[in-house]
């Protein structure tokens, strides 16, 4: 294994561009309006030069690729610098490998996530004041739609499994709360009817 991650620094060192990464770090300082010896702007290229030296098999950073993603989520990192962080790690990946593709649409999907989230949460707090059945659903199904996305985040950062299951519990009793209200309220029940839905079991593991 020494020999290999010895291997992987050597291939990394032969590929690496300067001009490339230093570009990348001025646009991080530019995007979070910060100075590029800033701590925010270091621990992101840190975590570059991690993913980068992942992808020349370095055993030690076989994850680096989820916590640069979500570094860049977290930190409102640009579409304009995530995708020059992309181009720069695409001299590194080798044929087969797809970490620097999987990088790159998991850190706009969490910046895209987390910009809509204030945006969701206001509507279901307009809903909330919209009287009756119609009302009552709908913030329901914001709500569930809130508990999902937040679900979905904690995915794609590898987040703890259990805090997971319990954002995924609370979306889906938010939906099955929205269908109650559809079942008792409206002309047409039927349409809220989903009472032959399948959720997966251990079972289903085939």
């Amino acid at each position: 294994m020494l020999h290999d991650n010895t291997q992987a620094l050597a291939r990394y060192n032969s590929l690496f561009n300067n001009q490339h990464y230093q570009a990348i770090a001025a646009q991080l300082a530019i995007g979070l309006r910060t100075e590029r010896d800033s701590m925010r702007v270091s621990d992101i290229c840190n975590m570059i030069t991690d993913t980068a030296l992942s992808l020349c098999q370095h055993s030690h950073y076989a994850d680096a690729w989820i916590k640069l993603a979500t570094i860049c989520g977290q930190n409102a990192v640009s579409i304009v610098a995530i995708d020059m962080i992309y181009n720069y790690l695409l001299i590194y990946q080798q044929s087969a490998d797809t970490r620097a593709d999987d990088f790159q649409m998991t850190a706009k999907c969490l910046l895209k996530a987390y910009e809509s989230a204030d945006t969701l949460r206001a509507a279901v707090s307009c809903a909330n004041a919209v009287h009756g059945w119609r009302g009552r659903m709908a913030y329901d199904l914001l709500s569930a739609a809130d508990y999902l996305t937040q679900t979905a985040v904690q995915l794609l950062s590898d987040g703890n499994q259990s805090y997971i299951r319990e954002k995924l519990q609370h979306g889906i009793r938010r939906i099955t709360g929205a269908l109650h209200e559809g079942l008792r309220h409206s002309k047409r029940p039927n349409m809220f009817n989903f009472s032959d839905t399948h959720f997966p079991s251990e079972q289903d593991r085939v």
